[in-house]
């Protein structure tokens, strides 16, 4: 399953609903402010961060020190969820 995490706060509702769904060796994209929690989001699987997401237009944070994370474009992530079929959760 592909998650595409755009919320900017862990101790959130929509975050609860997120971990939740959240299995080992599922997929996470961080999103706009998604990218602000990436660090500490408990992962199970690869992870990515999507780069030029337009919420971070000249305040984008430093990608996470962690070597988990890859850097991706628009069209990677097309073709992280057309390899997914119809399982994809998006949590604004």
């Amino acid at each position: 399953m592909l998650h595409l995490i755009a919320f900017d706060d862990l101790d959130s509702d929509i975050a609860r609903a997120c971990l939740r769904q959240y299995r080992e060796g599922d997929l996470c994209v961080f999103v706009d402010l998604g990218r602000l929690v990436a660090a500490d989001f408990p992962l199970r699987g690869p992870a990515f961060l999507l780069q030029g997401t337009a919420s971070l237009e000249g305040d984008e944070p430093p990608p996470p020190s962690s070597a988990s994370f890859t850097s991706i474009d628009y069209d990677q992530l097309i073709v992280l969820m057309a390899e997914q079929d119809s399982v994809i959760n998006w949590y604004p």
